[in-house]
């Protein structure tokens, strides 16, 4: 008769998923973590990770926002703009709507401007990383630590 901890470690092997295993759940994942901060990891279940990571992006974003940060645009001429519409394009749908609504400056006038562009900026980096690692977790390439922790406490 098999012990427990090796029933455990038999259904975590036969639950992994393959990678490279054929599955639209990782490309969904990806999609929806880039449109919403954190949507992939709440597809997956990961709900406080979900969580955090929406709350700290919305509030990077609004904090930039807040400080009257620029919205950058492809069209401009500098190339510093232009990296900086591709890294704020990140935050998905919140820069959608705040290019669609008119909010934020259209040009940086004073210092507390600046740091607002660099909030926005950050804040659409950190969903860019929000959305791989959920897509990580959807294809299996990324082992999940909590699970893991769970895994040792039962065991022991």
């Amino acid at each position: 008769m098999a012990t427990t901890a090796q029933q455990s470690a038999d259904r975590q092997q036969i639950a992994q998923r393959i990678p490279g295993e054929k599955s639209s759940v990782p490309a969904f994942a990806l999609f929806l973590g880039w449109l919403i901060p954190g949507g992939g990891h709440f597809l997956l279940g990961k709900y406080v990770r979900g969580t955090l990571l929406f709350v700290s992006i919305l509030g990077l974003f609004l904090i930039g926002l807040g400080l009257q940060g620029k919205l950058d645009s492809f069209g401009a001429d500098d190339l510093l703009d232009k990296l900086g519409f591709v890294g704020q394009l990140g935050s998905g749908l919140m820069f959608l709507l705040a290019k669609v609504m008119g909010w934020g400056a259209s040009t940086v006038s004073i210092t507390l401007q600046d740091y607002g562009t660099k909030f926005l900026l950050f804040a659409g980096l950190l969903n860019y990383i929000s959305a791989i690692d959920a897509h990580a977790l959807a294809t299996g390439r990324k082992a999940d630590l909590a699970d893991d922790i769970v895994t040792v406490k039962r065991v022991a």
